[in-house]
């Protein structure tokens, strides 16, 4: 059975990465923003920096396992593999969103945006060398 959407080839893992990559990064975007507005007031930005990490490396481990890779395994394994790559990264987006907020004074929006086009393009590289290889 061959599987297309417009002509692109589903059972191709490149197609499926970057259609399952857009869903993560609006998954970890929207994470983001709506914790940062809902508990600027209780909470510090490395706080909800950290819940919101949480959410979006859990959605995006069971996606790229479920439907990018599709490879049997060891889930806790790769579960902390994908927290290497993606809790190394969120301590470099955490820092950066601390930054464009308090120093550069850049809207959480914007901020938020740009952590995730540097992360989004350092996860391709890192999940098919270490994650899921």
């Amino acid at each position: 059975m061959n599987l297309k959407l417009n002509g692109l080839n589903l059972r191709s893992v490149d197609v499926r990465y970057i259609l399952v990559g857009v869903f993560n990064t609006l998954v970890g975007y929207f994470a983001g923003v709506l914790i940062y507005k809902a508990f600027i007031g209780w909470l510090s930005i490395l706080s909800i920096g950290f819940i919101s990490n949480i959410i979006s490396i859990t959605v995006s481990f069971l996606t790229m396992k479920i439907i990018v890779f599709q490879k049997p395994g060891n889930w806790l394994k790769e579960y902390f593999k994908c927290y290497l790559i993606y809790g190394s990264m969120a301590l470099v987006g955490i820092s950066f969103l601390w930054v464009f907020l308090t120093v550069f004074h850049l809207n959480i929006w914007i901020s938020q945006g740009l952590i995730l086009a540097l992360t989004g393009i350092i996860s391709y590289v890192a999940h098919t060398k270490f994650t899921f290889r």
